[in-house]
């Protein structure tokens, strides 16, 4: 008799521990943290942004996603902002102030993209702003290693791309 109440106190624990599991992050019986559970359907508010190969998505709130990569410990930062700032202003202003290093405007197919670096010895600072589908974003990176920095580069180029409506 002892043993059939131990073997239902076990099952009962079994289940709230499932229970638990599966309302704080999916199905995780091994506890394995890979961020993917906090994805963002694909969506920051009414655009559509795209998957990044090897990034998992993270919403950080209505206007903002941060896309990581465990692998190489790269982070980019996407995000809507105000709409009313004029782009190319804003880029003026902030390289003439003279907090950035360097700077560069480039056409992204289509899209001008404004990028701002602030350079290290061994890593930089990024932000870059565009504006796409009539809404302005911002993509910032921190601590790019200068080893990483196509694979960043190269991603960011990818999100501008793929931005789309919903």
């Amino acid at each position: 008799m002892k043993m059939k109440k131990l073997y239902a106190l076990l099952v009962i624990l079994i289940v709230i521990y499932i229970g638990v599991n599966v309302s704080a992050n999916g199905f995780n019986i091994l506890n394995v943290n890979d961020n993917s559970t906090t994805d963002t359907n694909g969506a920051v508010g009414d655009i559509s942004f795209p998957k990044l190969e090897n990034f998992n998505e993270i919403k950080v709130n209505d206007s903002a996603v941060k896309y990581v990569d465990n692998n190489t410990g790269v982070t980019i930062n996407l995000q809507k902002i105000d709409n009313s700032q004029n782009l190319s202003d804003t880029y003026k202003t902030l390289v003439k102030q003279g907090t950035y290093s360097s700077s560069q405007e480039i056409n992204q197919n289509g899209v001008t993209a404004y990028f701002l670096y602030k350079e290290s010895e061994s890593s930089y600072n990024t932000d870059i702003f565009f504006n796409k589908n009539n809404q302005n974003f911002k993509i910032s990176g921190n601590n790019i290693s200068y080893e990483n920095s196509d694979y960043f580069i190269k991603n960011c180029k990818n999100i501008i791309d793929s931005i789309g409506s919903k």
